[in-house]
């Protein structure tokens, strides 16, 4: 059974390294498991697989994911921009802080880091390159940045993990929020380190009145879309929506915003807009679909707790523990994005949690801030590959300061994040009163 558990994680790791979609290794990864395995009837799998796409929590996802198709194209996430860019832009690296504040909001709203490299990437890479960013340190920002969206509420992570593990969506939400904003404190700091020696450009000077009157008429601009955060979030602890109705509450905000207000947008955008967004969704459910396949037969072949027993067998002490459960969910997020990874790890490495006294929503912020790292890490890297296709600059110049937002940022956040519980705790402590 063993040598069989092995050999199925080998060819799931194999399929990844290759390139083949991340949907299809899945399959094979199930596929193979029920070829080998003792299932003498598979259809409780097919079961399982419609079963958990069936499930009203996993609405959310597609609802936010449209809602940031919308953002994007809509004229909202423009908009957005152009606000940071009026507060921060006239400072030296000004710039690079209107990238890290607007992917944070961004991701406040969208929820998908893709989303954020998409619609943030395609405004900022151009305007920092035409005042003297390098495109590759420019297109590093945004991928770095944009996985805030994992961290900052609502996170379409963040459902998905308390879907798999029945913990409460909205302790879930709050878990990485203070990660995520030493996060944003610390891609702050290395952004005025590494742009020190750049030949940035810098605006024309303007006197206090004109700057007020700049960010004012920018914020008047840009007001509906700050309101999207606020509703979502608002209705979701107010105790007026859930987050799968705070979703829904989303779109049909930004569809009236986008087209009758802002006029950035016709019904045939909405259209493609739409139709792109059917497109993602429709690869996510089967990934979701033969994930749940493969989760059901791994907890029937006991591999959560074989996992638990190979830790044990190194140590039981629960700092080493949580040391090797970082390190294999580092292992997984350089080799999946942040849904598979989820699938795949969430429901394995709580037992560990468990027995190591780890709160399943102290776990949330935990696997955020690693998953999150592993999107720009090597050698998979998938939002690190997606920015460097829309900053339209090759891989190899991005990797020195992508490293240096690895090891400088994302590490120690995730290492505070683990050895720290209150940093994760603090806020679902306060506003939902747990224990």
């Amino acid at each position: 059974m063993i040598s069989v558990i092995a050999s199925d994680a080998l060819l799931l790791t194999l399929l990844l390294i290759i390139g083949v979609p991340v949907p299809l290794c899945f399959s094979g990864a199930a596929l193979f498991l029920i070829y080998m395995g003792d299932f003498h009837n598979a259809s409780f799998l097919m079961t399982a697989g419609f079963g958990k796409i069936s499930s009203i929590v996993l609405i959310a996802i597609p609802l936010y994911i449209i809602a940031g198709g919308i953002m994007s194209h809509g004229g909202i996430a423009g908009r957005l921009v152009d606000l940071a860019d009026s507060i921060f832009g006239r400072f030296r690296g000004g710039l690079g802080l209107v990238v890290i504040a607007t992917t944070a909001i961004f991701g406040a709203i969208s929820g998908m880091a893709s989303s954020a490299v998409a619609a943030i990437g395609t405004i900022m890479v151009p305007r920092m390159v035409e005042r003297g960013y390098d495109r590759a340190y420019a297109a590093t920002l945004v991928s770095s940045s944009a996985v805030l969206a994992l961290l900052i509420p609502p996170s379409a992570s963040m459902i998905l993990y308390g879907w798999v593990t029945g913990t409460s969506i909205t302790a879930c939400f709050l878990a990485p929020v203070i990660p995520g904003l030493i996060l944003v404190a610390l891609f702050a700091f290395w952004n005025w380190i590494l742009t020190r020696k750049m030949p940035l450009k810098s605006p024309p000077t303007v006197t206090p009145g004109e700057f007020v009157g700049e960010v004012y008429a920018k914020g008047k601009k840009s007001i509906l879309g700050l309101m999207m955060p606020l509703i979502i979030l608002g209705c979701i602890y107010g105790g007026v929506a859930t987050p799968t109705e705070a979703a829904a509450i989303a779109v049909i905000y930004a569809v009236p915003i986008s087209i009758f207000v802002y006029r950035s947008m016709n019904w045939k955008d909405l259209y493609e807009v739409m139709w792109r967004s059917g497109q993602i969704i429709g690869v996510l459910l089967v990934l979701v679909f033969f994930a749940a396949m493969l989760g059901r037969m791994f907890t029937l072949m006991n591999v959560p707790q074989h996992i638990l027993g190979a830790f044990l067998s190194v140590s039981d002490n629960p700092v080493i523990l949580l040391l090797m459960a970082n390190l294999f969910l580092m292992l997984i997020g350089m080799f999946m994005e942040d849904v598979s990874g989820i699938l795949l790890a969430a429901p394995m490495l709580l037992p560990v949690m468990q027995h190591a006294g780890v709160d399943p929503v102290h776990f949330a912020a935990i696997i955020a801030t690693n998953l999150g790292m592993g999107l720009i890490t090597p050698p998979t890297a998938p939002i690190l590959y997606f920015g460097a296709l829309i900053g339209k600059v090759s891989i190899g110049p991005m990797l020195k300061p992508t490293l240096i937002f690895v090891f400088f940022a994302y590490l120690p956040v995730v290492l505070l994040t683990t050895f720290l519980p209150a940093l994760s705790m603090t806020l679902p402590r306060l506003i939902l009163g747990l224990p």
